[in-house]
């Protein structure tokens, strides 16, 4: 299982100027390193957590059709976009998403055929021979799925605090030389998925 970000999110959980009073930092000189601060923690935090938080697009490859039940990483799942598979001649196919069921619900999301549904019989390509593009997140910032509020409010607001102590430890730290402190990881913890 191979997983790729599509499409990354359009804003971040905290700006420039939350990570400014937070760090004491008063002047403007560094705000474009502070931004690339906030997005790379933001990165190590879903990465830790196993989860999106802003909406994003992924795609998911597998060698062979899964088994009958699989889940979805990176929750929350919002939608199953697609499900492509390709041949041995490499010619795509789109598989009927009416097919399948789609739980949006648990956490990571899960797909299941569908009653008498079976996978096609074709001989696939020997690698990343099924691709699922798929729709993860909390919501939008600019409000396009669901208002703002929402999307703060759903993340798990110690997110925020994760990426505070982790732009405080790149101010702190500037050659990167240490390893991210452990109460980075200690306030993700509790929010975290861990796949099977």
């Amino acid at each position: 299982m191979i997983l790729k970000r599509i499409s990354g999110p359009a804003s971040e959980l905290v700006t420039v100027a939350d990570v400014k009073l937070h760090t004491h930092i008063d002047y403007d000189v560094e705000d474009t390193l502070i931004e690339n601060w906030i997005k790379a923690a933001r990165i190590a935090a879903e990465d830790y957590q196993g989860r999106t938080y802003y909406t994003q697009v992924y795609d998911l490859y597998f060698d062979s059709f899964p088994c009958s039940v699989f889940e979805i990483p990176r929750p929350p799942l919002v939608s199953v976009d697609s499900l492509k598979y390709y041949d041995t001649a490499n010619v795509e196919y789109d598989f009927d998403l009416n097919d399948l069921i789609i739980d949006t619900s648990s956490e990571p999301g899960r797909i299941s055929l569908g009653y008498s549904v079976q996978w096609p019989t074709v001989t696939l390509r020997p690698i990343n021979s099924v691709k699922i593009r798929f729709t993860a997140g909390y919501g939008d910032a600019g409000g396009t799925t669901t208002t703002p509020d929402f999307v703060i409010e759903s993340v798990p607001s110690s997110v925020k605090d994760a990426i505070y102590v982790y732009c405080a430890w790149r101010n702190e730290n500037r050659a990167g030389e240490v390893d991210l402190p452990k109460q980075f990881y200690d306030i993700l913890r509790p929010d975290r998925i861990v796949q099977c």
